[in-house]
């Protein structure tokens, strides 16, 4: 929820009326935040932890660990309505550049039980985070002020950081979407795009290369919702302010994550 410094995140069951949704949010917001986007690593069902981006100058991005009795009692009845709304670990992010400087592009991490201190650290090196995605222990989030992608490896406790300024992709980076394939070559990283004169889709290849997937000159509200079919045959996207979502396919037939895309590359 984004509500300046007292949104909350909330809990939704898509197969339930409005009128029969809980009344009151997770405990992953705390004590409030402008909360954006969410993410969970569940490698280890006995042990997830779930993340949320906070999209504010000074928001640091927060993990939250679930109480273990509460995980073991879901895993055992196969209800996991309680696993967010029972207290556990609250814990915020701190990067660590590796000479201190918010110019540098690599450096470690670690997670403190500071707001204080994290709050303070997410201002100086990662601004107004937005999209988050996790994929086989990679943490990947997006800041749009400084329009960068940063690369968590949850296991080793080192990130990266890259620029998102790419030729058409001029905006800034909103959510993010990872797509795995058997292929290394084929994975693709998606992002939508706030804040251009013609938001729209874009990827990153794993060479670090970037692709225009869709760049609207009609649509200008921002893209958001970006979410794909369980085969990855069907990419969703909405536009924002326009209140339209789109349901896109390859002409080819094949999956988003799989062969090359014949889309537009542009180079920094």
């Amino acid at each position: 929820e984004e509500n300046g410094s007292s949104g909350q995140v909330w809990e939704v069951d898509p197969a339930l009326p409005s009128n029969s949704q809980r009344n009151f949010p997770t405990v992953l917001g705390g004590t409030g935040g402008n909360y954006e986007s969410f993410a969970y690593d569940a490698r280890d069902r006995f042990n997830p932890t779930f993340y949320v981006t906070n999209d504010s100058s000074s928001g640091s991005l927060v993990r939250f660990t679930p109480d273990a009795n509460t995980v073991q009692q879901a895993e055992q009845s196969g209800d996991y309505s309680n696993v967010l709304t029972t207290s556990g670990t609250l814990e915020w992010l701190m990067l660590h550049p590796v000479s201190g400087s918010a110019g540098d592009a690599s450096g470690t991490f670690s997670w403190t039980t500071s707001r204080t201190a994290a709050d303070s650290n997410s201002n100086r090196f990662y601004r107004n985070s937005e999209g988050i995605d996790i994929r086989d222990g990679m943490l990947y989030f997006v800041t749009k002020r400084s329009k960068h992608l940063y690369i968590l490896d949850l296991d080793a406790l080192t990130y990266t950081k890259t620029s998102t300024v790419s030729g058409a992709f001029d905006g800034q980076p909103d959510q993010i979407k990872r797509i795995l394939d058997q292929n290394p070559e084929s994975e693709m990283l998606y992002f939508c795009e706030e804040a251009s004169s013609d938001n729209g889709i874009h990827a990153r290849d794993y060479e670090g290369n970037f692709y225009t997937i869709i760049d609207s000159d009609t649509l200008n509200s921002e893209t958001t919702g970006l979410a794909f079919s369980p085969d990855n045959k069907h990419m969703y996207i909405s536009y924002q302010s326009d209140g339209l979502i789109f349901d896109i396919v390859r002409e080819d037939g094949y999956p988003f994550g799989s062969m090359r895309l014949d889309i537009k590359y542009h180079a920094d």
